[in-house]
C-alpha cells in the first residue's frame, strides 16, 4: 500500500481546495485553515476524525483512534488571538494532546457555508423539487468552478406551502425531534426561504423572504423578524450543521483524498460530537 510523501495534514488541505477553497471563507473576520499542524510525522496513519466542535469527548475520541493523524473540525478552535497555551484550559490542552500524539487539526468553517455544494444549499434540499430560483444572500470571491458562491441561501418556490409543512420537512431532514417557531399574526403561506447555517441573525435581517430559517437568533431578532411578517424557524445552532458532515461532506472528502493517491484514506464522522443543548 503506498503511503503519503508529504505530511498528512497538507494532503487534506490540498484536497480541501476542490471541495471549499478557503478564499470563499469570511476572512473578515472568520479563522480557517490548518488551526495546528503537530511536528510529529506517523505517515501510515491515514484516519481522518470530521467533527463540528473540538470538545474534550472529540478529543478522547481522536486519541484513541489508532491511526488518527487530522481532525477536521468545522469550528474553529483557535479563534481570537493566543497568548499561551496551557494545559489549564479545557480546549488548548486537547490542542496540546493532539499535537503530542501526531494529530494536526484544521477548520474549514465559512469556507464550506459559502461554497455551491456547501451547508447552506445542503440546507435547502427538502425543498428542491419546488426550487424555482436559488441565490447566495451575499456573494463571495468569483473563483472558476465555484460559480454562484456566497453566504446564505434564499430560495423561491413554484408553489406556496403552509408553515407547518415547512416545519415537518425541515425536522425530517436534520433529524430533528423540536424546532422552535415563530410566526407573523397572519401565518401566510410560504413561498421563500432564506437560510443560513448556525447563528444568521445578521446575514438574514434584510433578507425578503416568507420564512428565515437558521440555528440561532437573539430574542430581540426574532421579534424584529416577526414585526416584519416573517416566519423564523430555530434548530439550535450545530444542528443545521452537524448532519452534512454524514450526509455529505464524509463520501465528498474520501473521494478528494483518494484523487490524491497518498494512500487510502478512512474518513470517519465523531460518534460523541453533539449539539450542548437538549430540549428536556
Amino acid at each position: 500500500m503506498p503511503v503519503p510523501s508529504v505530511s498528512p495534514i497538507h494532503i487534506v488541505k490540498k484536497a480541501w481546495e476542490r471541495i471549499a477553497p478557503l478564499q470563499l471563507a469570511e476572512r473578515s473576520w472568520d479563522n480557517v485553515g490548518i488551526m495546528m499542524e503537530s511536528p510529529v510525522y506517523h505517515s501510515h496513519h491515514r484516519q481522518l476524525l470530521l467533527t463540528i466542535d473540538l470538545t474534550t469527548d472529540v478529543c478522547e475520541e481522536a486519541l484513541s483512534l489508532p491511526s488518527c493523524s487530522v481532525v477536521i473540525t468545522y469550528h474553529p478552535p483557535i479563534f481570537a488571538g493566543l497568548k499561551s497555551l496551557t494545559l489549564s484550559e479545557p480546549l488548548q490542552a486537547s490542542l496540546l494532546r493532539l499535537s503530542a500524539k501526531g494529530i494536526s487539526v484544521f477548520s474549514p468553517h465559512t469556507s464550506l457555508d459559502a461554497t455551491p455544494k456547501g451547508i447552506n444549499t445542503w440546507l435547502v434540499k427538502p425543498f428542491a423539487d419546488m426550487i424555482t430560483s436559488s441565490e447566495p444572500v451575499t456573494t463571495s470571491a468569483t473563483l472558476e468552478g465555484f460559480e454562484g458562491a456566497g453566504m446564505g441561501r434564499i430560495i423561491r418556490l413554484s408553489e406556496s406551502l403552509p408553515v407547518n409543512q415547512v416545519v415537518d420537512m425541515v425536522k425530517q431532514h436534520l433529524g430533528l425531534k423540536y424546532v422552535q417557531l415563530a410566526s407573523p399574526k397572519d401565518n401566510k403561506p410560504v413561498s421563500s426561504i432564506a437560510v443560513c447555517a448556525g447563528s444568521g441573525a445578521s446575514l438574514l435581517k434584510n433578507v425578503d423572504a416568507d420564512l428565515l430559517l437558521t440555528g440561532e437568533m437573539q430574542h430581540h431578532e426574532v421579534l424584529a423578524a416577526r414585526a416584519k411578517g416573517r416566519h423564523v424557524i430555530l434548530c439550535n445552532h450545530s444542528n443545521t450543521e452537524r448532519p452534512f458532515l454524514s450526509q455529505v461532506l464524509q463520501p465528498w472528502l474520501k473521494s478528494e483524498l483518494d484523487a490524491e493517491k497518498e494512500g487510502e484514506w478512512e474518513v470517519l464522522v465523531s460518534r460523541t460530537d453533539a449539539d450542548p443543548l437538549n430540549t428536556v
